[in-house]
């Protein structure tokens, strides 16, 4: 138990500046700083996967919640949802009644949703088929299947680089692969922590970097986010907050930090 709270603690250390917080208004407090700053944002709640209706649906109501400030502060701010927050895991009929909700309260409001997809099928679910005014996000790995499986249906494409790619020269030309093949399927497309290597190839003379957006993780370098936008580039910031923050925290911290918090996991420990 000792080791695991000291494990919590350096882990939170390490991950702090990447998330807003704990509270939903710790998050919209990020945005309105980004907004200023001419930034838009992309909000996500931090949650473990719904196995139960009760807390599907309370994942739902502080998206629902999420929408609604979002709107009245006229922020410049979409919401990414993992279907599995708000009950993929538990039934299609669960979801189905939660992600209703969620796109005809975001159409209302004029707030633009990613429906975050995680499980491994390439077909969308049935009751996501004719869903209008959404994109979907997906890991950059499955991206192409995605639009291919479900051509015509998704218009706007998000890929999750970070818990898919490893580092190095390898991992970079691999992402820049997909993205290639994504953004000529699909116009509307965001690449979010795409690997160093594969963001300087973007920038550099790709002619890609003007039909993409590269969505950054909230703490991102300022002079490098500053150096993409010189060079042309499009950027947006994302925001994640929440209690459940162990999982993004560990598929977000960068290998090299492995060693660091183990040995001071070790050395605290004593």
């Amino acid at each position: 138990m000792a080791e695991h709270a000291i494990a919590e603690r350096l882990l939170y250390r390490l991950i702090r500046r990447h998330i807003a917080g704990t509270t939903m208004s710790s998050a919209i407090e990020k945005a309105r700083e980004l907004n200023d700053r001419k930034l838009p944002v992309s909000i996500a709640f931090l949650s473990e996967s719904a196995h139960d209706s009760t807390k599907a649906r309370y994942a739902t109501t502080t998206y629902l919640e999420l929408i609604r400030r979002i709107a009245r502060l006229g922020l410049k701010a979409s919401i990414q949802v993992p279907l599995d927050q708000i009950g993929f895991d538990i039934s299609d009929e669960v979801a189905e009644k939660n992600v209703n909700e969620i796109l005809t309260t975001a159409r209302n409001y004029g707030v633009f949703v990613w429906l975050e997809i995680r499980d491994h099928r390439s077909a969308l679910p049935a009751f996501l088929q004719e869903a209008k005014g959404v994109g979907y996000a997906v890991s950059i790995d499955r991206s192409e299947d995605y639009i291919r499986e479900n051509r015509g249906q998704i218009k706007a494409i998000k890929m999750l680089c970070a818990e898919a790619h490893g580092d190095g020269k390898d991992a970079g030309k691999r992402v820049l692969g997909r993205v290639k093949s994504a953004t000529r399927l699909v116009k509307n497309a965001v690449v979010q922590s795409a690997p160093e290597t594969a963001l300087r190839s973007l920038l550099n003379g790709s002619g890609m970097k003007k039909s993409i957006i590269f969505e950054l993780q909230l703490g991102y370098s300022g002079k490098k986010m500053s150096m993409i936008v010189k060079r042309g580039g499009r950027v947006s910031v994302y925001i994640p907050f929440g209690k459940d923050w162990e999982h993004y925290a560990v598929s977000r911290t960068p290998e090299r930090y492995a060693r660091f918090l183990a040995t001071r996991i070790l050395k605290e420990a004593r």
